[in-house]
């Protein structure tokens, strides 16, 4: 009898996991948790610029293929003392004033330069025949990453590209 007992309590103690182990575990799951949160936070400045990024060139977009469509030539502004971008079509109010078409907020955390000019208010034309006045738009994040907006003078097309 006494020889069952003790295999018995031999299969049960090898089943478990000891203390030392379940440290291991836990130490290492707490490591790869902060590492994903350093990741994730990091990136968040990416995904913003990439986000206003596919906003601004969509609105572009959307001007030139109203121009054309509507024989109207469409503004698009953006006005870094009011923190704005606006697209604005041939409608006028009733003081005279353009009433713009779209209307978004500029990132604080994105800084906005235009054929490397550094002022505060840009603008790009989109004329019926689908041409533009042409531009180069570029985007920065406070991390330094960089996307540029090309608008081509001839065609009106917008394309996105990076700095690297």
């Amino acid at each position: 009898m006494k020889m069952i007992w003790t295999e018995e309590r031999s299969q049960r103690n090898s089943s478990g996991f000891t203390l030392v182990e379940v440290m291991i575990v836990l130490i290492i799951i707490a490591i790869s948790s902060g590492l994903v949160g350093l990741y994730i936070g990091h990136s968040s400045g990416k995904l913003k610029l990439r986000t206003f990024t596919k906003e601004v060139s969509a609105t572009l977009r959307y001007a030139r293929n109203h121009a054309v469509s509507e024989k109207q030539t469409y503004c698009f502004v953006m006005n870094l003392d009011d923190g704005m971008y606006r697209l604005y079509k041939n409608k006028k109010d009733e003081e005279g004033g353009f009433i713009p078409a779209i209307s978004n907020p500029i990132p604080e955390e994105i800084a906005v330069t235009f054929n490397e000019d550094t002022a505060d208010f840009y603008q790009i034309e989109f004329f019926s025949q689908g041409n533009s006045s042409g531009g180069v738009i570029e985007l920065t994040n406070s991390d330094g990453d960089a996307l540029f907006i090309t608008i081509n003078r001839l065609t009106g097309k917008v394309e996105v590209t990076s700095s690297g």
